[in-house]
């Protein structure tokens, strides 16, 4: 599950907004990209020209982090029940 997680996510991003960085290049470039990425730039690793990893800034990664966390796994897939059986509010009811 993880592994397709992962591709599905690699190839989203490489599509949406991240620059893409071979492996070999990375080898020799590690301190560019690093300073890139700490900069707020994102990049899909390639090897053999398909995704293998992704690098994000630290503040995306705890996103990814708190958004698989359990506790917000379960919330979701409580909320997505909840709206399939039509129990949903409209924006003018809420709080």
């Amino acid at each position: 599950m993880w592994s397709l997680r992962w591709a599905l996510v690699a190839r989203a991003a490489e599509a949406l907004f991240m620059a893409e960085v071979g492996i070999r290049e990375l080898k020799t470039q590690a301190s560019r990209v690093i300073d890139e990425v700490a900069a707020g730039a994102s990049y899909v690793v390639t090897r053999r020209g398909r995704p293998a990893a992704v690098i994000i800034p630290i503040e995306d990664a705890e996103d990814v982090v708190l958004a698989n966390a359990d506790e917000f796994v379960r919330m979701r897939r409580r909320a997505r029940q909840d709206h399939a059986k039509g129990r949903t509010l409209s924006l003018d009811e809420l709080p």
